[in-house]
């Protein structure tokens, strides 16, 4: 009969829970940048500087140096929770790693028509 210790991927898999919350120390939703799922970040220093940084972070502005990249996909693509992932973008942000653009807030409370009707026109094409 195996025990918990006996097996070597106990020893290395934290669990789902436990890793965000190491990786972002404990922090989460305090003195963060404003940071929607759709706010879109890109790298503004060069790859070179991902050594001297965290693996979680120098992940992040690897996948930010090519193009810019949504709090969402960042956090498909690093399998982490969004809440850990906005701590750590916004630690880069600060950093002066990376620049972000989040979407403008709506005027109003209606859709713009001639958006809607770009959209169904582009479907009743497909």
């Amino acid at each position: 009969m195996k025990h918990a210790g006996d097996d070597e991927s106990f020893e290395f898999d934290p669990g789902p829970l436990i890793r965000p919350f190491a990786v972002t120390r404990g922090r989460a939703g305090k003195d963060l940048h404003e940071l929607d799922i759709i706010t879109l970040v890109v790298a503004v220093r060069p790859e070179a500087d991902v050594a001297a940084l965290d693996r979680e972070y120098g992940e992040i502005l690897r996948m930010c140096q090519r193009r810019p990249l949504s709090i969402a996909e960042i956090s498909a693509q690093m399998g982490l929770l969004l809440a850990a992932v906005k701590v750590l973008v916004s630690d880069l942000i600060s950093s002066g790693h990376l620049i972000f653009r989040s979407p403008p807030p709506p005027t109003t409370g209606r859709p713009d028509i001639k958006l809607l009707q770009a959209v169904l026109d582009g479907v009743r094409k497909l």
